[in-house]
């Protein structure tokens, strides 16, 4: 399945499951923002999403398994961006 912005953008504030090699992982969609400044291809629109997780343990860049009630399974390649006061910040790049 390809993802468009509108598909996140409506899932912002939802509940997304990580899963880490068997462990699974809570995360919040906490942001999903267009990319301006990156050019589209063809009918294709960049955008990032932003999830928090727990503060510990910071889980590394790479690709994950992720499910939400909604949008179902899909593998994201997720990078921690750092801490806020409710825990940890990843982001995921679509372009």
């Amino acid at each position: 399945m390809q993802f468009r912005f509108d598909d996140f953008d409506g899932c912002v504030g939802q509940l997304f499951t990580l899963d880490a090699e068997g462990a699974a992982y809570p995360l919040t969609l906490i942001a999903a923002d267009r990319l301006t400044s990156t050019a589209t291809v063809g009918d294709r629109e960049a955008f990032s999403v932003v999830f928090r997780g727990a503060s510990s343990p910071v889980l590394e860049q790479r690709i994950y398994r992720i499910s939400n009630d909604v949008l179902g399974e899909m593998d994201l390649f997720i990078v921690p961006i750092g801490p806020d006061d409710e825990g940890m910040r990843y982001e995921a790049v679509f372009s």
